[in-house]
């Protein structure tokens, strides 16, 4: 095991590479640190004590603490509340514990200056972890089970079955803790461990070997899958700002839509192909909501936009401003001479400008005067007339003088403002 350890790590590790290394106390991180201590690498210990487990927890910290000790190594314990985090954040004790592992080995890698946080996983582990996702549904990804390498996260285990390493463990005569849950049958990948992994060893003695063999194939399929989906998603995909403006006409023409719905609307938070199929026929400004994102039907499109959280809806502009940053770029200018308002740039009468001046968001009832008309129309008619989505709607913001529109930013300007023969002084506005 230690030839084949010391060729496989140097897939991922340098000689000089500095290691944060997770360790418990177990088996399996007893084992990877004698592993790594007798390669020469430079380690550091990092144990988590989550007090889910009363003074076996405190005794697994002294137990880490004295090995380090003894090496003449860095160690560091960190003590949770981790009930109290897990009801803080509605999560249940194993991803609470989940998150805090991981967010204090990031930061502890970074304050000692290691290259990679190293963990235990082994080859039992992976394939728990793929029967587990399997009863639970899952996608392609989800039967991948551990990544070997994420980041700056290693996993040097993965090769290695548990009987492998508990036979280094006996055969160097090693010391290490007991984790008394693990005995338990009360969370599912201890039930899968105890009853289901020696039934299907039983069955055929070289499962998990081939468990592992074709994973590898999974893998290869999965990166020939999402090479072919980013070919697709240009083919659909246009991009405007922060939107995301999908063709359902060249969608709803794919093969095998079920799979692709799933596959390109997962990562924004759509996993429920049913209710994204209902919405390529719905009518437009149907909207599906995902924690991170929005999808609108919007006639023959899909429009996707991040979700925007406590947007402020005014801010007020001093004469003095002659840059403007938020809630988007504008650039005010005193100029002598003018040519004809665009998109992106009006001239107005700057004596007819009342201060402070005020960019908002538009509301029901707001009215206008557009450029070159004498007569007015209301804000949310001209929308119609431009024929501006719900999010088109939902993002535009007005420039104000007092209780009178200047410009519908981007869009038109108010002819109440418009630069005319008595003109004195011209004020250029640029959106940027």
């Amino acid at each position: 095991m230690e030839k084949r350890f010391s060729q496989h790590i140097q897939k991922f590790l340098q000689d000089d590479d500095v290691i944060l290394l997770a360790i418990s106390g177990g088996l399996d991180s007893i084992v990877l640190f004698h592993l790594l201590h007798k390669l020469d690498f430079e380690v550091v210990l990092a144990h988590c004590n989550f007090q889910l487990r009363g003074a076996e927890s405190d005794a697994d910290a002294k137990f880490v603490q004295n090995l380090a000790q003894s090496k003449g190594i860095r160690c560091f314990v960190k003590t949770f509340d981790t009930h109290k985090y897990a009801e803080s954040n509605g999560l249940n004790t194993q991803l609470a514990a989940r998150k805090l592992r991981y967010d204090w080995f990031e930061q502890l890698r970074q304050d000692q200056d290691c290259q990679y946080i190293v963990t235990a996983h082994h080859a039992d582990d992976d394939l728990e972890t793929f029967l587990i996702n399997l009863s639970r549904g899952t996608g392609i990804k989800g039967l991948l089970g551990i990544p070997e390498k994420n980041g700056n996260i290693i996993r040097p285990l993965l090769v290695f079955s548990r009987d492998e390493i508990l036979q280094y463990a006996n055969k160097h005569q090693l010391k290490w803790r007991e984790d008394s849950s693990n005995a338990t049958d009360n969370y599912l990948r201890n039930r899968i461990r105890h009853h289901v992994l020696p039934k299907l060893k039983e069955l055929h003695p070289q499962f998990l070997e081939n468990f592992k063999n074709t994973q590898d194939f999974m893998n290869q399929s999965v990166i020939f899958m999402e090479e072919q989906i980013v070919t697709i998603k240009e083919q659909i995909f246009s991009f405007k700002d922060e939107m995301i403006y999908i063709d359902l006409e060249k969608m709803s023409s794919l093969k095998n839509l079920d799979f692709l719905l799933h596959q390109i609307f997962y990562p924004y938070g759509f996993s429920n192909v049913s209710e994204l199929k209902k919405m390529m026929k719905a009518t437009s400004g149907k909207q599906l909501i995902s924690g991170t994102h929005r999808l609108l039907k919007d006639r023959n499109i899909w429009i996707l936009k991040p979700r925007v959280v406590n947007q402020s809806s005014s801010f007020l502009l001093k004469k003095t401003d002659k840059i403007v940053e938020k809630p988007l770029s504008l650039v005010f200018e005193n100029v002598i001479a003018y040519t004809s308002n665009t998109a992106q740039t009006i001239f107005v009468d700057a004596d007819l400008l009342e201060y402070p001046l005020k960019i908002r968001a538009w509301q029901s009832g707001d009215v206008f005067y557009p450029i070159g008309l004498n007569q007015k129309k209301k804000v949310s008619k001209f929308f119609k007339d431009e024929k501006l989505s719900i999010f088109e709607k939902e993002d535009q913001w007005l420039l104000v003088s007092g209780e009178k529109i200047v410009w519908i930013i981007g869009r038109r300007a108010d002819n109440r403002f418009r630069v005319t023969s008595k003109t004195v002084n011209i004020l250029k506005i640029t959106l940027k």
